[in-house]
């Protein structure tokens, strides 16, 4: 510090003359490079750890309490400080809201307390000091609902419908769209209007009786991948690599009916046709098709779909069996970017490699009702499981050059199974007695669905269960998290509802950044909750419209068939048949012809996505804010608090040493500098 002190801040002008810029005297006693060329450089950082011996480290770390890596002291415990971790999504705002909110920052502290309490769907006995902030925090609702819908009208106001957004792996899209395209080009070409249903839940309601499906069991079930989801303790980005996500997720205009069996449509999968006989199923679908039939409960927000459909017999009994639907022609930004992410998620979470693959204990004994009529129904699924192990054998053993093209290769009966696809069984019917459904004409009908898994999760504790990825992307991080559409609610609902012991993980995405901004668990009550909250919607009421229409299906004679709904033609699907060219039939290659000529069209303008007012994000609890409000008004004088999550270090204790007196400063005036060649001019 003397040695700082002693510094001349003044030094004389002399040495600088007009055409030199640094003289050899100077360059000799100051130039590092100088000394350098002529081997005469002495190290300036030699014995520095003598220099800074005296240095109170401990002491800087209390004056320097604000950085990141230090932290604030813990009032509560003296001592202990508060590492401040990484938030996700914490942005800026590029504007001012139009005021501040009318809660102050105690009262949007105390209102997320329970708001997150209410969230958390604990049955936990609350304290008298929770009561009462629960009672404030009603007696708050009408300030909050009413701030909350001017909020939401702000945000709405800032959106911009044609915002220009990257969409991801472009070509990887159009590739998989095509494909799927391509695909039905592979059907019969005309069809005739055959019959009609409703889709309307007034017109399926059946004298008010709630339809429910029941899990009976799993007929069979493959090996499983780890899925491994990251801390978000640190900046977690998905690096997106279209090359590598194209060779790992590659399309298959021809998938391989033995070793991509459950990349065809369920009609065509030799395991879906077996375990049907066995099972004496009525109806056999895929999530795929399950999701796409539950998605027409609110016809305001459906979009059109077709969706083949064929009747096999055997010994008598018809069979349905509903394929995979057409790919939509067109999406906005957001719909293609959501598609691509499915794949992002498990390319990054999900490991495929051999050695980390491992068997799911869910076999043909699980069952969900525990009585006698399940233990008969179990032993047969044994037998069963026995004679479709030989069925595989001698699907491995017959003419495979034939059916793969394969020459002399052969393949390895172990891979079929790594897929992560089940084959469960369900009844799906009224809730009431045998003599309730004759009276009412309704009656249960055993249904297989084919659904395929991201992978197996393993918790902290060894417990293993089934995991769904879902991304949901977001484009408004400063307002808060965007609500999930109809669609998306009912498709993650759907989902869960038809595979058992089954959890989903809604991966909230940063548009731009691509940055992982929390995790959500979802279950179908959740889920369900979620939708009666946001829309005014019973979701199970979807279970009604699946019922009639399997109903409706089971009426069909043997033969192909395709299924259509368009907005336009009201709530009802038409059912088409498979004919010989007449005029006005529905030309199924004509409109995959259109759809390949205009290609995946990308809706310019994007509806605004609400914000929900009850999601929070990491932001929003860092900062301790109520979401879809505006920002308290801080009181003056009050010293600005940070409220992170702790993570407790210990600190060793101050060692007391005495602070060096501040070093009063005294300004000097410099006269103005002039120019030496002036002064000689003045000079002379």
């Amino acid at each position: 510090m003397e040695k700082f002190r002693n510094l001349d801040w003044h030094p004389p002008l002399d040495d600088m003359i007009d055409n030199v810029f640094i003289n050899d005297t100077r360059m000799e006693a100051e130039s590092a490079m100088y000394r350098i060329m002529n081997d005469n450089l002495i190290n300036p950082f030699e014995d520095i750890e003598n220099e800074y011996a005296d240095v109170n480290v401990e002491l800087i770390k209390k004056y320097l309490c604000e950085d990141a890596e230090t932290g604030m002291e813990n009032e509560s415990q003296p001592g202990v400080k508060i590492k401040r971790p990484y938030v996700p999504g914490i942005r800026t705002l590029p504007f001012n809201f139009p005021r501040y909110s009318h809660l102050n920052m105690d009262q949007h502290a105390m209102c997320l307390r329970v708001l997150l309490k209410l969230s958390s769907n604990e049955n936990k006995m609350i304290s008298e000091e929770e009561r009462q902030e629960f009672e404030e925090y009603m007696a708050l609702q009408k300030i909050i609902s009413e701030e909350q819908k001017e909020f939401l009208e702000f945000a709405k106001s800032k959106w911009c419908s044609d915002f220009n957004w990257a969409i991801k792996s472009m070509k990887f899209i159009e590739t998989k769209w095509k494909t799927k395209v391509k695909r039905f080009e592979k059907l019969p070409r005309y069809y005739i209007e055959s019959m009609n249903m409703p889709l309307s839940v007034q017109d399926v309601n059946y004298q008010n009786k709630d339809i429910k499906v029941t899990f009976k069991s799993c007929l069979h079930q493959g090996i499983f991948s780890k899925v491994k989801l990251p801390n978000l303790d640190q900046k977690q980005t998905l690096h997106i690599d279209p090359v590598m996500l194209s060779q790992k997720y590659p399309s298959y205009e021809t998938p391989n009916p033995v070793t991509q069996h459950f990349k065809l449509p369920v009609s065509e999968d030799s395991y879906c046709e077996s375990l049907a006989k066995e099972a004496e199923a009525d109806f056999v679908i895929s999530s795929s098709g399950l999701k796409c039939l539950l998605n027409n409960i609110n016809p305001e927000h459906s979009k059109p779909w077709l969706i083949p459909v064929v009747v096999k017999s055997h010994q008598g009994k018809n069979i349905v069996y509903v394929d995979k639907k057409l790919p939509p022609s067109k999406a906005t930004i957001p719909e293609k970017n959501t598609w691509v992410y499915k794949y992002v998620l498990r390319y990054h979470f999900v490991d495929i490699k051999n050695d980390t693959l491992e068997k799911t204990e869910h076999t043909s004994e699980i069952k969900s009702e525990k009585d006698a009529n399940n233990e008969n129904l179990e032993s047969d699924d044994n037998l069963f499981n026995d004679y479709l192990k030989n069925y595989e054998e001698d699907l491995y053993l017959s003419d495979i050059d034939e059916t793969n093209n394969l020459a002399s290769d052969k393949i390895d009966s172990h891979k079929i199974e790594e897929q992560n696809v089940s084959y469960n069984l369900f009844t799906i019917g009224p809730m009431e007695s045998q003599h309730e459904q004759i009276k009412i004409g309704v009656k249960d009908y055993q249904m297989l669905v084919r659904t395929k898994s991201d992978g197996i999760e393993t918790s902290s504790n060894e417990e293993s269960q089934t995991l769904l990825l879902a991304p949901k992307m977001e484009h408004q991080l400063m307002f808060g998290a965007e609500a999930v559409t109809i669609e998306e609610g009912l498709h993650q609902w759907a989902s869960l509802k038809f595979r058992p012991e089954t959890s989903l993980a809604r991966v909230r995405i940063e548009t731009n950044t691509s940055e992982i901004i929390q995790i959500e668990r979802c279950t179908t009550t959740s889920l369900s909750k979620e939708l009666k909250r946001l829309y005014n919607i019973k979701v199970e009421n979807s279970l009604n419209i699946l019922h009639n229409i399997i109903k409706g299906l089971s009426s069909l004679t043997p033969g192909q068939y395709i299924m259509r709904y368009v907005p336009l033609n009201g709530p009802f699907a038409y059912v088409y048949k498979q004919a010989e060219y007449r005029q006005n039939c529905l030309d199924l290659h004509n409109i995959c012809k259109l759809m390949l000529a205009e290609k995946f069209y990308t809706i310019p303008k994007t509806p605004w996505p609400p914000i929900d007012n009850m999601v929070t994000t990491p932001m929003i609890r860092c900062f301790q804010r109520m979401p879809a409000m505006y920002l308290p008004k801080r009181p003056r004088g009050r010293p600005k608090k940070y409220v992170l999550p702790e993570v407790k270090t210990k600190v060793p204790p101050e060692v007391k040493t005495k602070v060096p007196p501040k070093v009063k400063t005294v300004k000097i005036k410099v006269p103005a500098r002039r120019s030496i060649r002036l002064k000689k001019t003045d000079e002379s």
